[in-house]
């Protein structure tokens, strides 16, 4: 990373500012930066990061422009997917590239379509109930919990069980363990990398292995799903190696962004108790003390607006960069091939012209009314355009879930005191975990 000088150079006007100040704030503490840039610069602005010159833009246009209508000229080439990510998903669908992300995409999308993730719902239960029970025993003796860590526990239950079945059980906590260490590591030691990958390649290869030799079309998980898909071209299935990959994506997008958003979401709460009461008044109205099903889904309305604030104030993927493979021009200005442009969705979503209040936590943000009037790519927790997250919907599922359920049995309650600080790291985790009490209803 570039030293800096701590001044502003003036350019002609077909480029944006350039701050070359502050490079000690970019890396403690990104999104904040990033944020704090857009406050004083404006929309776009230059700033020195890599060897390259990087862009932030913070203004839906913008976000259309890179991700949707000329999304073919910018992929991932940039320093956190190769040097961070694609150390563990390789050529996954985080990572991969045309023509084999599309081939990719296309072949897994059917195994996200509704009517395959609704199989998923009787599973989340259960995780559930597991996680319930440990509330319970932690609120009988009065005990502080980490929220998070349950929420880390409860998603990397869901997606195991959700990719491998039962066969991941035993060796749960293991790949929990691994996923954690790599995704602390900001800045990837390579030694100790490859130690954690080698201990997800070992539990996965084994299961790959056990599956084709064993095969099983009538069980529903996800991995049977890659194992049974088959290329339109050749009617080849996926190599073991190809299928590792799409694992490791589905594991680390499915279980820590979705435990984060899960998180912030108890954060918010925590601060809020009369939203807390009107998301309890819709669960006795709609559910009448029974587990939500997905037909209740719709008509959790306002459990959906407090979902959608959660992961406009604290999205787990903070910020979106791209490669520009061509010279482009971005509102105004000069973008050259080669230029990293960062998306970030933390400080879009706090863009004021189109977010009144923008650190204010308002459900009613997300009304119908509120939603139509509102630019399309000003909220985008789960990216844009084509390389949008694929397991989006199976994240909604859960929280849908995991939020009646829990909120059915116990009032929770931030233990005061705790230090609650945003870590911005691959995704945006609280740094000292959720410090929670438990009451039973």
């Amino acid at each position: 990373m570039e030293s800096a000088t701590n001044k502003i150079i003036n350019l002609p006007l077909n480029r944006p500012p350039l701050f070359t100040g502050g490079v000690r704030e970019l890396v403690r503490s990104p999104h904040r930066f990033f944020l704090n840039l857009t406050r004083e610069y404006g929309d776009i602005v230059q700033y020195r990061a890599t060897p390259e010159p990087a862009y932030l833009l913070n203004h839906p246009d913008f976000v259309k422009q890179v991700l949707v209508s000329n999304g073919r000229n910018y992929n991932k080439d940039t320093h956190l997917n190769k040097n961070m990510l694609q150390l563990l998903t390789g050529q996954g669908l985080l990572t991969s590239e045309n023509p084999l992300w599309r081939q990719q995409r296309r072949l897994i999308q059917p195994a996200f379509h509704q009517k395959n993730l609704v199989k998923f719902a009787s599973l989340m239960h259960e995780a559930t109930t597991h996680m319930l029970a440990r509330l319970e025993s932690y609120a009988a003796q009065n005990e502080p919990f980490d929220m998070a860590n349950e929420m880390m526990q409860l998603t990397l239950n869901i997606v195991s069980r959700a990719l491998f079945g039962y066969d991941i059980d035993q060796q749960a906590a293991l790949v929990g363990q691994a996923l954690n260490t790599l995704i602390e590591i900001a800045k990837p030691k390579r030694h100790r990398s490859q130690e954690m990958i080698k201990i997800l390649d070992q539990v996965v290869y084994t299961i790959i292995q056990q599956r084709r030799q064993q095969p099983n079309h009538d069980r529903l998980d996800l991995l049977d799903m890659l194992l049974q898909a088959r290329y339109a071209e050749t009617d080849q299935g996926m190599e073991d190696q190809q299928i590792r990959d799409e694992v490791m994506s589905l594991l680390v997008a499915g279980h820590e962004t979705t435990a984060n958003t899960l998180s912030w979401l108890w954060y918010l709460l925590g601060q809020h108790p009369e939203v807390v009461a009107q998301i309890e008044a819709e669960l006795d109205s709609v559910l009448n003390g029974r587990l939500p099903a997905v037909a209740d889904f719709p008509h959790l309305q306002y459990s959906n607006k407090v979902i959608k604030e959660s992961m406009r104030l604290y999205p787990s993927a903070w910020s979106i960069s791209r490669c520009a493979l061509a010279d482009d021009e971005i509102g105004g200005y000069h973008i050259p091939a080669g230029a990293i442009v960062a998306l970030s969705p933390y400080t879009l979503h706090r863009h004021p012209a189109f977010w009144p209040e923008p650190e204010k936590f308002d459900p009613e943000r997300f009304t119908p009314e509120q939603e139509a009037r509102r630019h399309r790519y000003a909220y985008i927790p789960f990216g844009a355009g084509a390389r949008k997250c694929i397991g989006d919907q199976l994240a909604l599922m859960e929280s849908i879930i995991i939020l009646p359920m829990t909120l059915q049995k116990f009032r929770l309650h931030l233990v005061p005191g705790h230090p609650i600080e945003e870590h911005a790291v691959v995704t945006l985790r609280p740094k000292h975990g959720l410090m929670m009490t438990a009451t039973k209803k």
